[in-house]
């Protein structure tokens, strides 16, 4: 409820500010609707932009629940990505679906490796995961960069790219008229093993524990560092997965600069989404329609950029974390209430 409060609020406010711009606002939401939602390949466009966005913030929500922070997503889907386009470019000539599927688990395998490095660190030498997972975002990118500049570098190429993904490792279409691709039924089953893992596993349980109290979840035999280390990894490697389907089933190839961020989105998606995933989902769906509806935007307000549409998506999470601050400044102000009556009455 709160989550769906932020974001009427954030698309009042963009409302008040496209009238202080001297713009209609109702005449540029009706026109990014109709770019998100308004037909077979808007919507199939719309689903397109929520997977990538989708899966990292799976696996933020599974860090966040045990009280980790994972801010490294984005590294994680670019050396995923750079993981699949290895398997597909350099591997051996296999055919769907075993190659799919190989290059897909090389992408989760590399993830969450890359995760499980901050993960070590923090489980086993007390350094935190916030600075560590972020510095190795730049570390990620760069030797991506590095690949698809120069040994993996197309000859003569107009932008910084691979060669095309052959055909027998691509994820294939699944709504014809669409960009819709087998990675949207993955990111379906994403959300169902997430959830099932969080409520009906020991692992989630573990996670949870972990989440309210690290000491305390170690006194009753829970393997903190362990712990600490898979729970990253499983974040990674969700991530990982995001980048080996923007791969092999949107881009068909590895593009320089392919992620516009996707994995720093993860985290308001998640925080959006309170790290429930059928939340994450909804609010997955919501970025992705925003994006898709940039375009719209441009087409029906001469003067309006695309860049309102992250200005919303930034008000509504800033709206939420108001909220829940808010909510946590009543609750202890209760509870230290409560406590000085029951003071008093001793």
């Amino acid at each position: 409820m709160i989550s769906f409060v932020a974001v009427i609020l954030a698309f009042v406010t963009a409302a008040l500010l496209l009238t202080a711009a001297g713009q209609n606002a109702l005449q540029s939401f009706a026109g990014m609707a109709s770019t998100a939602v308004g037909s077979n390949f808007a919507v199939g466009t719309t689903l397109t932009k929520a997977v990538p966005r989708l899966l990292p913030a799976l696996g933020v929500a599974l860090a966040l629940r045990s009280g980790l922070w994972n801010i490294g997503a984005e590294g994680q889907i670019y050396l995923g990505a750079a993981a699949a386009a290895a398997v597909a470019l350099f591997g051996p000539p296999l055919s769907f679906p075993l190659g799919t599927a190989l290059a897909l688990i090389a992408a989760m395998i590399v993830g969450a490796a890359w995760a499980a490095i901050p993960g070590a660190l923090r489980a086993y030498r007390g350094l935190n995961e916030v600075i560590t997972t972020l510095m190795m975002v730049y570390v990620a990118v760069q030797l991506t960069n590095y690949l698809i500049e120069g040994p993996w570098l197309v000859p003569n190429s107009t932008w910084p790219a691979t060669p095309l993904i052959p055909f027998a490792f691509k994820l294939p279409p699944i709504w014809p008229g669409t960009l819709v691709n087998g990675g949207a039924i993955l990111a379906i089953v994403g959300v169902a093993v997430l959830a099932f893992v969080v409520n009906r596993t020991t692992f989630g349980l573990w996670l949870r524990a972990i989440g309210g109290n690290e000491r305390a979840s170690e006194v009753i035999g829970v393997p903190l560092r362990p712990m600490i280390v898979a729970a990253l990894a499983a974040s990674g490697a969700f991530a990982g997965l995001a980048g080996g389907i923007e791969v092999l089933g949107v881009r068909g190839r590895l593009l320089e600069g392919f992620s516009p961020g996707y994995g720093f989105e993860a985290i308001a998606i998640a925080l959006l989404g309170r790290l429930s995933p059928l939340g994450i989902l909804g609010a997955s769906l919501l970025f992705g329609a925003l994006d898709a509806g940039a375009a719209g935007l441009q087409v029906a307000s001469v003067g309006i950029s695309s860049a309102i549409a992250p200005v919303i998506e930034g008000l509504a999470v800033g709206y939420l974390l108001a909220a829940l601050g808010l909510a946590e400044i009543i609750s202890r102000r209760r509870e230290a209430r409560s406590a000085l009556q029951s003071a008093v009455r001793s």
